[in-house]
């Protein structure tokens, strides 16, 4: 039976979080400004939503936001459920419907990104345990996948890259064509778009969170890099030009490619910290984008108030969570 896995864009019934506690990540001064960061986005969203919350099992809520989130107009749902760390973009389940509109969960292999980040055993349950308290069906493939990896537009296409389906402690080169069909018929897609890398320094491997988002069926926004002495610009301007040859060839004349500058790509030790403003959430008549650096932030916000003149666009301070190389969509799934 064929599934489906609707737009970002679309309805949300709810959008779900998972509070930070991993002390090996969150620690020293950032601890307490990671939580502050949370609550700010947990108000955010529930101006507009439901908003459910995968917290510790021995989480306390603060008085004083108790006070705050009692006045929200949707109240959050904090749900105790043991998680390793905050990315439940990648390792939460795909809330998908079939042909009669019935939900259903799908769920591939997490191993946090190529086992780079130990450990995940509690992360990689999530969607068991999801799909267990809302009595969902559950279909699973044997393919390691992150959702944060793919980009759909709810006409059958979706975008991902080629890192983060084949890889060391991915799936093997030879599963390549299995992997593909497996995403075809997880989210029912007609054409996966395979663009050869994302953002340089993206130690997901590239997803495409970070690189390109559909603003609607035929139109795309992608993370864009001006300056040609840095890392990205030829990166992304081969990804510019597949991008374009692959959407006129589904849309002709409709098919339209946008370009966002990437703030400044600071450093953290060796590494570099992937900020992009395609790193954005939905929510129902609301847009919530990453702010870095104030001159790259302002022009961001201008091209989504363009393109969604009938939605809030809020910007809110991603400087402490990109500290461990993601953002927004990197911390929340849609459950339409």
């Amino acid at each position: 039976m064929t599934l489906h896995y609707p737009a970002e864009w679309e309805t949300q019934k709810s959008i779900w979080l998972s509070f930070p506690h991993n002390t090996q990540n969150w620690r020293g001064k950032y601890r307490e400004k990671v939580f502050l960061f949370y609550y700010e986005l947990i108000e955010i969203c529930s101006r507009f939503q439901p908003v459910n919350v995968l917290v510790p099992l021995d989480f306390k809520l603060p008085p004083e936001q108790k006070k705050i989130f009692a006045k929200a107009k949707f109240k959050p749902n904090f749900i105790k459920m043991e998680t390793d760390d905050v990315w439940i973009r990648d390792y939460g389940p795909f809330f998908v419907y079939n042909e009669t509109g019935k939900q259903k969960i799908v769920k591939f292999q997490f191993n946090a990104w190529g086992a780079k980040f130990p450990p995940w055993g509690h992360d990689e349950k999530i969607p068991f345990a999801i799909a267990k308290k809302k009595k969902l069906v559950v279909k699973e493939y044997p393919y390691i996948f992150e959702g944060g990896a793919i980009e759909v537009n709810d006409d059958g296409l979706g975008i991902t890259t080629l890192p983060c389906l084949i890889g060391k402690n991915r799936n093997s080169k030879k599963d390549l064509k299995h992997v593909e069909e497996a995403l075809k018929d997880a989210l029912g897609l007609k054409d996966l778009l395979v663009l050869p890398e994302g953002l340089a320094g993206d130690h997901t491997d590239g997803h495409i969170d970070n690189a390109v988002r559909f603003i609607s069926k035929t139109r795309v926004a992608m993370a864009w890099e001006e300056d040609q002495s840095k890392e990205n610009f030829k990166p992304l301007l081969r990804n510019k030009t597949i991008l374009e040859t692959w959407l006129k060839r589904h849309y002709g004349s409709k098919a339209r490619v946008d370009t966002v500058q990437i703030p400044t790509q600071k450093k953290l030790g060796r590494g570099t910290l992937p900020a992009s403003y395609m790193n954005y959430i939905y929510l129902n008549g609301a847009l919530v984008y990453p702010k870095y650096e104030e001159e790259f932030d302002k022009k961001a916000e201008a091209y989504f108030k363009k393109v969604y003149p009938k939605r809030e666009i809020i910007g809110i301070d991603a400087t402490t969570v990109i500290r461990q190389g993601g953002s927004l969509h990197c911390i929340s799934k849609q459950e339409n």
